[in-house]
């Protein structure tokens, strides 16, 4: 499996592949809306196809780094998607985060036709995509796995098979929801200090080193909230849609999903506010415009 086909290289895609190339694989990469990465991947030695089909074709691994269900069935699906172009024994590693159940019934048409879907979706944002020490979980036929592991050890350093198809997925909405909480959770708690006229600094410094210390509060919050620097890293935007994504798979199983739905809200609320192109942790400037503080340090 040297032959690696790449399929959305944007923020996450691009140094995904980039990284696929300096573990010596070669790479084709699909021309995207944003030419620049592409010119860069070309640059470092990739190689550039026109549709997912002629990708398929020439590739024994397919991956995708997409943004959304819709994106993802066009890609795998669509008149010139890789099922048109794809032969058997080809396996599509899609790191998207999507719908488990629209995984599911994709690996279903997927497998009829001789190829294998894994869902393989990602946590460590740009900057573990960047250092390929991303944390990626997988579902789908154990035996597709073990073939491509030395391609995901390529961009990733936490590698976990999960289960069947979708299993990943769920814990991958799991993951981001605690993430969005957490973010709400942390915006309150830095406004309701500052409110009592506490420097958020000092807050962020008690707080890292007691019970409530997390890599969201350590390090997201610190480069991000405490700076005013709200440049997306992962957008609010994405951020709405696999919470939506969670509390769609809660009402599906009939699961209670309290916090989900309330979070949801919120993350709704910023982007009608039209805050999704912030980084994810920018749900603290519904904080601070209703407020009329400001949580950065030192402020």
């Amino acid at each position: 499996m040297k032959r690696i086909g790449f399929i959305g290289v944007g923020t996450m895609g691009e140094p995904m592949a980039a990284n696929l190339l300096k573990a010596g694989f070669t790479v084709i990469i699909l021309g995207h809306r944003n030419p620049a990465p592409v010119e860069r991947l070309v640059a470092a030695g990739a190689q550039k196809a026109q549709t997912p089909a002629e990708i398929a074709s020439q590739t024994d691994v397919v991956m995708l780094c997409l943004p959304n269900d819709a994106v993802v069935e066009e890609v795998i699906l669509g008149a010139n998607g890789i099922l048109a172009g794809g032969r058997e024994g080809l396996i599509i590693v899609d790191t998207s985060t999507i719908s488990p159940l629209t995984s599911q019934r994709l690996a279903k048409i997927v497998a009829e036709k001789g190829m294998t879907l894994l869902d393989a979706p990602l946590s460590g944002g740009q900057t573990g995509a960047i250092a390929g020490t991303l944390a990626i979980m997988v579902g789908g036929p154990r035996e597709a796995f073990e073939k491509v592991r030395p391609v995901l050890e390529a961009v990733g350093k936490n590698i976990t098979y999960v289960g069947e198809n979708g299993t990943a997925l769920v814990v991958k909405l799991g993951n981001n929801l605690i993430v969005a909480a957490e973010a709400v959770a942390i915006a309150e708690a830095l406004t309701l200090a500052k409110k009592a006229g506490i420097d958020t600094g000092l807050v962020h410094k008690i707080l890292s080193a007691a019970t409530a210390r997390s890599w969201i509060l350590e390090e997201k919050v610190a480069a991000s909230v405490l700076k005013g620097d709200l440049k997306p890293g992962f957008k609010l935007s994405l951020m709405h849609k696999d919470v939506g994504l969670a509390l769609d798979l809660a009402k599906a199983q009939g699961t209670p999903a309290f916090i989900t739905a309330l979070v949801h809200q919120l993350y709704t609320q910023a982007l009608g506010l039209g805050k999704g192109d912030l980084d994810s942790i920018g749900i603290s400037q519904l904080y601070e415009e209703a407020t009329g503080v400001d949580l950065r340090a030192g402020n």
